[in-house]
């Protein structure tokens, strides 16, 4: 069956998105560069920060939205203030002069929320049709959360990867530096996001901003816009899964343990290198939906084994 997103509809839901990485580095550590990596699990991790990048550069590259959380705007230095200011000048096309409201006019402070620390003189100056903005102390806290750090659901061992640049490292160099990389050969990341419905009306956030969101989160994380860059080559989306519960205040524990990966026989986590080497279990997913607070399971893959295999009742497949 197939499901499209209305205005009313909008539920608290949960969020697991799975995408397959192949010899590269999702996430690496800003400070050494290298993969983030659990040890005591060897399993990589992602962060909420690296997703929710995929997502804003797809929205500003592909679908022309503008977004707060952007190195595009026209702003002479790159602080929040300055980039706040700018906004209220140059893509405040419905001419308001409240901050929080032309924050709001900003699909990703709609979806993840957003900070404005201007203080009332620095409110004060800024016009909008010679008119002084007004509240310009605001924090939203966003209705879409993903999780801090997200594992693989399988094992890897990194590989250690040395390459060399045309350029020198140094004036008195004659050859070009060598460099060292860790690469992931394969992993099938695991994403545990969340939408809280009482939190969307605090930003105005609508049902077609989810739905635009989601395409994002699917095209963005397998390389659509500028997110395409060598350290993310080789990174395809496999499955949406958004778990629609039927109140506000149902919860239930463990969704993110729910699917497991099946390997062929003889096949340790570590030695998989692609979607050949094993099978989804959803037998845990099948079961929780049977519970009483889970309303429906929308989902968008286009892998056939994959669709095949979410049947039942509460199983409804979605589109982008």
């Amino acid at each position: 069956m197939k499901y499209t997103i209305t205005i009313k509809d909008m539920k608290k839901s949960e969020i697991l998105f799975l995408y397959e990485t192949s010899y590269n580095i999702p996430n690496g550590d800003p400070f050494t560069g290298e993969q983030r990596y659990d040890e005591e699990t060897k399993k990589i991790l992602v962060s909420d920060v690296r997703i929710k990048r995929f997502i804003r550069t797809y929205l500003e590259d592909i679908e022309g939205e503008h977004i707060y959380v952007s190195d595009k705007t026209g702003a002479d230095e790159k602080t929040s203030k300055e980039v706040l200011k700018w906004i209220a000048k140059n893509w405040n096309s419905n001419q308001k002069t409240d901050i929080a409201e032309i924050m709001k006019e900003l699909i990703d402070v709609r979806l993840f929320g957003g900070i404005s620390t201007l203080k009332n003189d620095e409110t004060k100056k800024i016009k909008v049709n010679k008119k002084e903005c007004t509240n310009g102390h605001v924090q939203f806290t966003g209705p879409v959360q993903f999780a801090a750090l997200n594992p693989s659901l399988n094992r890897v061992n990194l590989r250690m990867h040395q390459n060399t640049s045309h350029f020198t490292s140094k004036d008195d160099k004659a050859q070009g530096a060598i460099a060292t990389t860790t690469l992931v050969p394969y992993s099938v990341v695991q994403i545990h996001g969340w939408i809280n419905p009482t939190v969307a009306k605090n930003t105005d956030l609508k049902e077609d901003d989810l739905k635009t969101m989601f395409k994002a989160l699917w095209y963005g994380t397998g390389g659509e816009g500028s997110s395409f860059s060598r350290s993310k080559v080789g990174q395809d989306s496999l499955l949406l899964l958004v778990i629609d519960y039927k109140q506000d205040f149902d919860k239930l524990y463990g969704i993110d343990r729910t699917i497991k990966l099946k390997l062929n026989e003889g096949l340790k986590d570590e030695q998989i290198r692609s979607m050949d080497d094993y099978d989804f279990d959803f037998s845990k997913l099948q079961e929780l939906a049977k519970n009483d607070k889970i309303e429906k399971i929308r989902f968008y893959t286009e892998i056939d084994k994959i669709k095949e295999s979410l049947n039942g009742e509460k199983f409804e497949e979605m589109s982008l």
